[in-house]
């Protein structure tokens, strides 16, 4: 039986369904005729949309062959986009390009990882719950006793089932001052209903936050300074001090 209603998984309020969609169904996609068996819910103070669906999922079988063929053909990996995060995260932090420690979380492919260590000269690492195909010299399956200038996160948030606890994650292994700068779509229930083209637990694309829901982020994670690239409100850059 379906439930109505759920807890919100950023900042704990009421959250009630709004809609079905089959878990089959891949962003870009149109929506499979099939039944609808993941169900997503909003919160009903920060506007976080999400499905609990794939919550005892790795989601490792979801990110194939097929995945990077098909889904996200981009070279493995989103390089132009990811340096575009570092840039923007870098107006906060201020250092010399080639004297920033920067992680590269949910590194997909390893692209960015291979380009910035062989053509930029850039100390990038990579870390996601798959080996990448590219950049595996400089993969850490483990961040421990690790800590980074600027963490980016490019089109990644969207896939956590756990965003809080991977965004404070995050934040641990953050240097004083650090950066975190991520790419995601902005959800808008005044504007956007089940046929949204992002829509994808077929995908991965299980998270979704309005603009409200970042505020709540901001505040609860303790962000000292935020950039929002004005052209694509879904590219941001938090600072920690």
């Amino acid at each position: 039986m379906t439930v109505s209603s759920c807890k919100c998984k950023i900042c704990g309020s009421i959250s009630n369904l709004k809609f079905g969609l089959p878990s089959s169904k891949k962003s870009g996609h149109p929506i499979p005729e099939a039944p609808d068996d993941a169900f997503f819910f909003e919160c009903t103070s920060c506007g976080f949309l999400f499905t609990t669906a794939l919550d005892s999922d790795d989601h490792t079988e979801i990110y194939d062959e097929e995945y990077w063929t098909l889904q996200d053909p981009d070279l493995y990996g989103r390089v132009g986009e990811t340096l575009r995060l570092v840039m923007l995260a870098n107006e906060l932090v201020g250092k010399k390009t080639e004297d920033l420690e920067i992680l590269d979380f949910g590194c997909g492919g390893g692209a960015f990882i291979e380009v910035c260590h062989r053509n930029l000269q850039m100390n990038v690492w990579g870390t996601d719950i798959i080996q990448p195909k590219f950049g595996k010299d400089w993969f850490l399956p483990s961040l421990d006793g690790r800590s980074f200038d600027v963490i980016v996160a490019c089109e990644v948030i969207e896939h956590l089932p756990d965003p809080l606890g991977s965004l404070e994650h995050m934040k641990r292994h953050l240097k004083p001052g650090g950066v975190i700068a991520f790419q995601t779509a902005y959800w808008d229930s005044n504007c956007l209903d089940r046929t949204w083209w992002y829509l994808g637990p077929g995908n991965g694309h299980i998270s979704h936050y309005a603009a409200a829901t970042f505020d709540f982020l901001t505040r609860h994670l303790g962000v000292s300074r935020r950039r929002i690239y004005r052209d694509y409100p879904g590219l941001q850059a938090w600072q920690f001090t």
